[in-house]
Order: C-alpha cells, then structure tokens, then sequence
C-alpha cells in the first residue's frame, strides 16, 4: 500500500491520467492511489456533500449550507442541525468553483502535486513535524474534529493556510484510504514538503 500521495487541482483535463471510472468519494479517489493507481477526477464527480462543500465545489450559500447541516445530522454527527450548522460555519472551503483532481502515488505524479498527503505512524508523524517546525519556526495547523477529514482538514486547509495539517481522520477518510489503526495522515502543501521533509530523509 502507498504510503505517500500527490494530489493536485487543476483548471484543466491533466493529459496522460486515467479518468476514474465512476463518481465517488475524495477519501475513495486518495484510497485508488494509495492502491498504486493515477487518476482524474472532475469536481461533478465528487459525491459526498461535506466534500464538495469543503473542496469548493457547491456554493457557500444558505441553502447550501442548511442541507449539509440536515445531512451531517442524519449520519449521527452532530445532535441537532443548530449544532450542525455551527459545525458547517467553522470550516474554511476552498474558493468556489471549477476544478478538476488528480490523485496517485508521489513517485507517479506527472507534474508537482499540491499537497502530498503522508500516511504514517505518531511517531513518523512527530518526525516529520519536527523537520517542518526545524526548518521554518512555524507550528502546523491542525483544526481537526473527526469529520471531513480528507477533504477539509487535508486538502482545503493546508492549501488555503499554506502549513502542514495532522489529522486522525474521520470514519470515512480511514476505511476508504484504508488507514490501520495506528495510522494517520500528515498533510503538507508541496513546496513545504519539498524543501523540508523531502530533504530531512
């Protein structure tokens, strides 16, 4: 199992990577890589709806908004849709828009990813944390809270903040990337992971 991701997004159709073969999931895409494979998939054809909020690609509006809230209660994630909704209103998604994703295994990547996305131990985790907080001084962002794990925590942030983001996952993020259960994901926006734990190995 790949324990090292690229994902990128893109504003065009990547030339040379497989599309996905159906709609599904961002944590199942990040799980396809993790499988050894290289693939697109357009912003449409992401299913999950705390996904396509955090990822950018349904607008932030009110109705938006309300109907996460009535979905994330009826997966028993919240008590109520106050609650809910308080929860939705915290969470920082990319810009709306367009977007196509490209997921597959670091060493696959035909073009610098985004974000690389690690899976590792805490003690491998606390290693590589060390290098980015050696190299820069700064502390990782790590705004988790076990729901929306991949998409908001592990790619929205760290793009948006531009630091490291460590993330025990979420129910779904773990059986989909298929997540041991003394793992967890560390991710870091490319030009970080490039110049700090790439060369600390």
């Amino acid at each position: 199992m790949i324990d090292t991701v690229g994902i990128s997004i893109l504003a065009h159709l990547p030339l040379g990577v497989d599309h996905v073969k159906a709609p599904g999931r961002h944590c199942t895409f990040v799980g396809l890589a993790r499988q050894g494979e290289l693939v697109w998939a357009a912003g449409q054809e992401i299913t999950c709806p705390l996904a396509r909020f955090n990822l950018g690609l349904d607008p932030p509006n009110q109705e938006t908004i309300d109907k996460l809230a009535d979905t994330i209660v009826e997966w028993e994630c919240a008590r109520d849709v106050k609650i809910a909704r308080s929860f939705v209103e915290t969470l920082s998604p990319l810009p709306f828009g367009q977007r196509v994703f490209v997921y597959g295994p670091l060493s696959k990547m035909p073009f610098p990813p985004d974000l690389v996305l690690l899976i590792l131990k805490p003690q491998q985790a606390m290693e590589h944390l060390l290098a980015l907080t050696t190299a820069t001084g700064e502390l990782s962002e790590s705004p988790v809270g076990g729901l929306g794990a991949l998409c908001g925590e592990c790619t929205a942030v760290p793009l948006l903040t531009e630091r490291a983001v460590v993330s025990p996952g979420c129910s779904g993020s773990r059986r989909e990337a298929f997540l041991t259960e003394e793992q967890l994901f560390l991710s870091v926006p490319y030009q970080l992971y490039s110049s700090t734990i790439a060369v600390s190995k």
